[in-house]
């Protein structure tokens, strides 16, 4: 029995250049919720590159129970009827062959295993070492987790790798906050620090948000829309004035 599905990228994709589907007519604005696609519309539209979330959930015959669904056939292919959304909106119905249904299933539970899925939290390094660092005078932050996270796990019977791409947001505890790519170095690179304008006590730390993708075999990757966030443990720091000190040889 088959069960409710979603679709990021079809296993069918077209050149960035395809044609967008006559169901979209006007600055891709003027969406028809009854509009009639075919497959090869969706599949040239969705893989189209065009920055739009693209997305088809198979329909129910019996309501939202989800026991039945509406069979289809198109070119003599047999399928099911799906709705389309772009950008959450429904822009109409396609079939899907049934050829395509269990690609469908099994991104679906790829994505929903990506968040399921446990990804490292990034240790903030700070430099100077020691919970110490003085005022109006570069502070030095990196972390270590600067590597692609892969999982391989089996859905459906089918290998699937699912793969975690870090990014970062380094919170300075004095209210300023970095979001980068950028992992940081440690000392002499400085490519990510801060300066603070007043001494005092604050707590620094580093999310990492991670954007998703994964491949069924050996296929191709396919974007995951919905990222997640780490949040990365506190850590003291002291910043202080540096002091004169006269010293007698």
């Amino acid at each position: 029995m088959l069960v409710a599905a979603l679709l990021i990228t079809p296993a069918v994709s077209s050149p960035a250049s395809a044609e967008p589907s006559p169901c979209i007519t006007v600055g891709w604005e003027q969406a028809d919720a009854e509009c009639q696609w075919t497959y090869a519309d969706y599949s040239s539209s969705s893989g189209s590159g065009d920055g739009h979330t693209w997305v088809v959930t198979i329909q129910c015959s019996n309501g939202g129970i989800c026991a039945e669904h509406v069979e289809c056939l198109e070119n003599g292919e047999e399928g099911f009827v799906h709705d389309v959304y772009m950008d959450g909106t429904d822009v109409g119905d396609v079939c899907v062959p049934e050829s395509q249904v269990e690609e469908v299933n099994i991104a679906e539970l790829a994505i929903r295993e990506f968040k399921r899925l446990t990804w490292p939290s990034s240790e903030l390094v700070v430099q100077p070492p020691g919970g110490k660092t003085l005022v109006n005078l570069e502070t030095n932050f990196y972390t270590t987790n600067d590597q692609v996270s892969t999982r391989t796990v089996t859905l459906a019977g089918r290998r699937v790798e699912i793969r975690a791409m870090p990014s970062y947001t380094f919170k300075f505890g004095d209210g300023q906050s970095t979001a980068t790519t950028n992992p940081g170095r440690p000392h002499p690179n400085l490519d990510v620090t801060h300066v603070y304008l007043a001494t005092g006590d604050v707590v620094v730390s580093v999310d990492t948000t991670y954007a998703g993708q994964f491949r069924i075999g050996d296929g191709d990757w396919q974007s995951i829309p919905d990222a997640l966030t780490v949040a990365g443990a506190g850590s003291d720091l002291r910043v202080v004035e540096a002091l004169p000190q006269l010293v007698i040889r």
